[in-house]
């Protein structure tokens, strides 16, 4: 009988021994971490690791075989003549994609390089136009010219609403000088 009367004195209470069960709960998040996820982690961690360095060693290779093939640039280059192309292609364009170019002019620029045979004309064109065909615009005017750089893109809207903006383009446009 005595040892009855001393369990019933044992009774459980959350509020007495909330130490113990915030101390088990930590426990029991620790053991979870420590065996599911950082296990987990880990693989994670490695599956990243081993990507990071196929694609650092597909880069060393690209930049390897870029710097081992020599590039004759002004072979690649179009003519002095090829500039008239060039403008015809701007305006063309230009027109095409709902844009109106008021002016456009070139001028050569300075004799600067260090290579002799390459030549440089600048050349400038004011638009007026939405964004969007301006965009179509540029993306088909480099990538039909090879000797052609865009320099500077200048958009300026009187109003924050207006749809219509005024557009500062400079190009460079890179030549092969004649022999």
């Amino acid at each position: 009988m005595y040892s009855l009367k001393k369990l019933k004195k044992l009774h459980f209470s959350s509020s007495k021994h909330w130490p113990w069960l915030a101390t088990a709960a930590i426990l029991c998040a620790t053991a979870w971490l420590f065996f599911a996820e950082l296990p987990a982690q880990r693989a994670e961690t490695q599956a990243a690791q081993a990507k990071v360095r196929m694609l650092e060693t597909q880069l060393l290779a690209q930049s390897n075989v870029a710097a081992t093939q020599p590039q004759n640039l002004p072979a690649l280059l179009a003519g002095f003549d090829s500039l008239s192309l060039v403008m015809a292609d701007l305006q063309s364009l230009a027109a095409q994609n709902g844009l109106l170019m008021s002016d456009a002019s070139f001028k050569p620029a300075g004799e600067n390089q260090a290579d002799a045979a390459i030549g440089r004309v600048e050349v400038n064109a004011r638009i007026k136009g939405a964004y969007l065909p301006l965009k179509k615009t540029l993306a088909a005017m480099l990538a039909a010219h090879a000797g052609l750089a865009l320099e500077s893109l200048s958009l300026q809207r009187t109003r924050a609403s207006d749809v219509v903006t005024d557009i500062d383009v400079r190009f460079t446009y890179f030549y092969r000088k004649p022999a």
